[in-house]
Order: structure tokens, then sequence, then C-alpha cells
């Protein structure tokens, strides 16, 4: 998937927060600048990561979830390397925080991780 632009639908964004994504969304000062739209798709990318885990080694649906946030988060990385010129340190501590966030959501509201997992993969998949 090429992640031209980094535009997300409107719907996504939109989705998000009426998922509770506003809330459990983590922040961190090195995307306070960066589109809303990409802020996102960072956070999907990092709750299909998260959601990877729940499922055996090796399986379908693991492969699945960690094959979405590898394929987002390697679009996501090319932009942010690219397009925004952060350092490779600087990548790799927006991941850190948000796959921290999305571990987070499990732990303290899995009904609402749910919900924006499935909101972010219909989205995904309409990107297709």
């Amino acid at each position: 998937m090429k992640f031209s632009g980094y535009v997300f639908p409107i719907s996504l964004v939109l989705g998000l927060a009426v998922a509770g994504g506003a809330a459990a969304q983590p922040q961190t000062k090195l995307v306070q600048d960066l589109p809303k739209s990409l802020v996102q798709a960072i956070w999907c990318s990092a709750l299909f990561f998260e959601e990877s885990y729940y499922y055996d080694d090796g399986s379908d649906d693991m492969m699945h979830y960690e094959d979405l946030a590898f394929d987002l988060g390697a679009d996501i990385d090319t932009v942010l390397l690219e397009d925004h010129g952060f350092r490779q340190e600087e990548v790799d501590e927006i991941w850190s925080v948000f796959d921290a966030g999305a571990y987070d959501l499990t732990m303290e509201d899995d009904e609402s991780f749910l919900a924006q997992l499935e909101l972010c993969e219909s989205n995904y998949d309409a990107l297709l």
C-alpha cells in the first residue's frame, strides 16, 4: 500500500475520536506538528501490532495483523524520515510511545481497543 500524501479517510479520523481514540491515543511532542491523519495512521499501526500478540505465533490471524502493522508502518517511516526530516531515533521513539499506548489501552479498556481496531481495519481495507 502506498501511503501517498498521508491522507487517511476522514471517517477514520472522526471515527477514532468517537471510539475513544482522542482520549486513548498517546501524546508526544514529536507528533504535535504532524497532520492528524498521519498521527491516526501511526496509532492504527500500533493497534494492529498489539493485536498480533493475541494470536498464536505463526497463525493466520497473527500474520494478518502483523502484516497490516508492518506494511502501514513502513510507509509511515518513509513519510517521517523523508518528508518530515525525522531522525531514525525520533521515529523509534514515536513507535515506542504509540506501541506502549496501544498496550495500555488493551489493559485498561479492551472494548475501546477493539472498537478502534475494527475502525482502523475497515478503513485500511477501503484504501487497498
